[in-house]
């Protein structure tokens, strides 16, 4: 009797490891470079997605004289990326932030701009106003 109570505690354990397993899925995680040019800016993009979030740096260097760079960080909504840029501006020591909404088309990333609203210093999005990818200012071309 001894064994069979031992024996179904133990059935009882590794059924439960085992589904606790299955229902534990893991994301996978994607590491991306992109590189997009206009003129004489150039941006560059790196991202990590995991899910349906994404983190990564993102740097734009204007005409080789000065950069803004930092991190970004946000959500995947079907195929637009949206989130915030956390930057330091070339020679200042404040950080800023804003919004940042990239379209996924033909595997490039269009990058999207729209109606700004501030809140204690942070810009974000205005809600109900469509973000506008017709004029991009940088498109992202997949390095690896």
């Amino acid at each position: 009797m001894k064994v069979t109570k031992s024996l179904f505690v133990f059935a009882m354990f590794v059924i439960l490891f085992v589904i606790q397993g299955c229902d534990s899925r893991e994301k996978k995680v994607v590491r991306t470079s992109y590189l997009a040019i206009k003129g004489a800016d150039t941006a560059i993009l790196k991202l990590t997605v995991t899910g349906t979030q994404f983190i990564g740096q993102y740097e734009i260097n204007y005409h080789g004289s000065f950069k803004d760079s930092g991190d970004v960080k946000g959500a995947i909504k079907g195929d637009t990326l949206i989130g915030d840029y956390h930057f330091q501006h070339y020679g200042l020591e404040k950080w800023l932030r804003g919004p940042i909404a990239l379209l996924k088309k033909d595997g490039r990333l269009i990058l999207g701009t729209g109606t700004l609203e501030s809140y204690l210093g942070i810009s974000y999005f205005k809600r109900g106003e469509p973000i506008d990818y017709s004029a991009p200012k940088f498109i992202f071309q997949k390095t690896y």
